[in-house]
């Protein structure tokens, strides 16, 4: 029994001590959370896409237009997100300005952005010397959206492309080859409404002729119509005979026609029975004193013939009409004020184009036409300037005679050097004393036209 005991005690303690000698679990030990250190990146200053680029702008403009210019460059340097700095230089005339932008081709002193009408832009396109301006307008970042594309007037895309469908010269402004019509004088002759027909405008003018001849004096042989015998005015009355430069499949020039006979026939007509005649220089001054009742002149010289009626202190009622053909059609001759770019970089053109685009906008344009006399290119720059009108009603009604048109073949083949020829051959249409005298001078035109075609097609 006392065996037993001791054996109990001993298989008692035994247990103990292996249940003391068992592994015993460990609590998880969490490891520390280390913070990573917040880095932040250093600020920089975004460098604008165009900074250091200097674009050259050679433009027409003098005396207060150019002042006016001037400032909207100077506007554009301090103000644009881009970095651009144009440099803005008149360079005198568009003749001018062509004869340096041919001798620029030889030497390499061109500018980035150069104004000129479209004819000189064509010129240039054709031996590689203007950029197409179509990946410009059409860029997703700096072009020009749908609707701003939509708002310009839908004729002046195709008056600046070329036959390729590169869009060479952008419109910066309008303005239009009109007669300049005295309606005071018109009605105290008898002529309530301008003239709707050649037949009316020939009665008008000699009328007027008459006028001034029982007067006397330095009147007697003025009155009627100064007209000068030039390519604009020409190419005006022709458009109002429904007259044009191109033969009907439009492949080549023809001015041996019906309505080209029948034009310089008419003004022929005129200046024989005197009621037509010429001055020394520009006629505002002689229509602002009542020696002529119809001039012919650009709209942009409405501030010429404003200071020639307050010279005279004639308060006579004045405005812009369009030319009358036989049959009532009614024609302006529509220019444009265009502005093209020389090929470079492409990142100087693209900053070229920005400053066209700006410069051209609605809202710039509008500024910048009360101080040039122009007219805008726009739907919306025509609400913008809906006070100016009112308060210049002659300028207003050129609004109007602009859109009539028609526009010289500015990018046909030739048409810088055809223009020319054109200028010579009016003069001696207007000195021809035969319609069999006319029919050969526009013979020899339309040959010596296309002989200038040929000779820049070899």
């Amino acid at each position: 029994m006392k065996k037993l005991s001791v054996l109990l005690s001993i298989l008692i303690l035994f247990s103990l001590v292996l249940a003391a000698c068992a592994p015993t679990e460990t609590p998880p030990v969490e490891e520390p959370v280390v913070e990573e250190p917040v880095v932040e990146e250093p600020v920089v200053e975004e460098v604008p896409p165009f900074e250091g680029v200097t674009v050259q702008f050679w433009h027409v403009y003098s005396d207060a237009p150019g002042d006016a210019l001037q400032a909207l460059v100077d506007e554009f340097n301090a103000d644009n997100p881009y970095g651009i700095v144009v440099d803005s230089l008149n360079q005198g005339s568009y003749s001018d300005i062509e004869d340096k932008v041919n001798a620029g081709i030889q030497s390499g002193d061109l500018p980035d952005v150069v104004m000129a009408y479209t004819n000189a832009l064509a010129d240039w396109y054709s031996v590689g010397f203007v950029a197409d301006l179509n990946p410009y307008i059409d860029d997703a970042e700096y072009g020009l959206t749908a609707e701003q594309q939509a708002d310009l007037y839908p004729h002046l895309r195709e008056a600046g492309s070329a036959p390729d469908g590169s869009w060479i010269a952008y419109p910066m402004t309008q303005s239009a080859n009109v007669l300049v019509y005295n309606f005071t004088w018109a009605e105290e002759l008898g002529f309530d409404e301008p003239p709707t027909t050649s037949a009316e405008l020939k009665e008008l003018v000699c009328a007027a002729a008459a006028d001034n001849d029982a007067i006397g004096g330095d009147f007697a042989g003025t009155g009627g119509i100064v007209y000068f015998p030039n390519t604009t005015n020409w190419l005006h009355m022709l458009y109002a005979f429904g007259g044009k430069e191109l033969n009907d499949a439009g492949d080549a020039y023809d001015f041996n026609t019906q309505e080209a006979i029948d034009t310089s026939m008419y003004l022929l007509d005129l200046k024989n029975e005197g009621c037509a005649w010429q001055t020394e220089s520009y006629p505002n001054p002689e229509q602002g004193q009542r020696r002529a009742i119809i001039t012919m002149s650009s709209t942009a010289g409405a501030p010429f013939y404003e200071a020639a009626f307050e010279e005279a202190d004639n308060d006579d009622v004045w405005g812009w009409i369009a030319a009358p053909g036989p049959d009532g059609t009614l024609a302006v001759n529509a220019f444009q004020q265009m502005l093209g770019v020389i090929p470079s970089t492409q990142q100087r053109e693209m900053a070229s184009w920005l400053f066209v685009k700006w410069l051209t906008s609605p809202e710039i344009q509008a500024r910048w036409i009360p101080a040039s006399g122009y007219y805008g290119t726009q739907y919306s720059t025509e609400a913008l300037l809906a006070d100016y009108a009112l308060a210049n009603p002659v300028w207003e009604s050129g609004v109007r005679l602009a859109a009539i048109g028609p526009s010289e073949p500015q990018t046909f083949p030739a048409w810088s050097s055809v223009r020319r020829a054109i200028n010579d051959f009016s003069a001696e249409l207007h000195n021809a004393t035969s319609q069999a005298e006319i029919e050969e001078i526009l013979a020899r035109l339309t040959v010596t036209a296309n002989d200038l075609v040929a000779e820049i097609s070899q």
